[in-house]
């Protein structure tokens, strides 16, 4: 069942990718490269936790992420569709133990531009957990495997290549069967666009 999940997480996560050789555009008239279809790829360092009052200690984690994104142009001036697929370390620490989450991330980002080089970006995410390392203490716990977000941020177009982001991700739905916790994250770090 796993493999048929990451199946069609791997189709619809590449379907932008495709589409971008068709829709690919000759303008050039902006420091992100006017009206073409980018293809990029993004990293930074993100800082997770769980919210609610459901245990009495959550500490941050440090975690990191990884993937793909397109920058694809839309209906409106300076406005954008930017779909991604990430991998992400996140989790948190519980009381005196620890869990880490592997999540295969699909965030669909509105992305509008307010100057040549500011961005604003919205937009759900959906996740599905790839990995989960509990300790002795909640083995009992199950994780649900399937995650809904909200993802609200910004960046700088430094130039043509290379975007300084950050984001503040809340989760939608509880991660912990039985529990009411939920992700929240905040990222940083920069995309390089081909």
């Amino acid at each position: 069942m796993k493999n048929k999940w990451l199946g069609i997480i791997f189709v619809l996560a590449f379907v932008p990718f495709l589409s971008a050789q068709v829709l690919q555009g000759t303008s050039n008239v902006s420091s992100r490269g006017g009206d073409d279809v980018r293809l990029g790829v993004k990293a930074g360092l993100s800082l997770s936790t769980f919210s609610g009052n459901d245990f009495l200690s959550v500490d941050p984690k440090l975690g990191f992420y990884v993937g793909g994104v397109v920058e694809i142009p839309a209906f409106l001036d300076e406005f954008y569709f930017q779909p991604e697929v990430l991998l992400q370390l996140q989790g948190s620490g519980i009381e005196s133990d620890e869990l880490n989450l592997l999540y295969l991330h699909l965030p669909l980002m509105g992305k509008y531009y307010i100057t040549d080089h500011i961005a604003l970006e919205l937009g759900p995410q959906l996740g599905f957990l790839l990995a989960e390392n509990w300790d002795e203490d909640f083995t009992a716990v199950d994780t649900k495997s399937l995650h809904l977000g909200l993802n609200i941020g910004g960046g700088y177009s430094l130039n043509k290549n290379i975007y300084l982001h950050a984001r503040f991700s809340r989760g939608l739905t509880t991660v912990l069967k039985g529990f009411h916790t939920k992700n929240v994250a905040f990222q940083l770090g920069a995309s390089y666009f081909f």
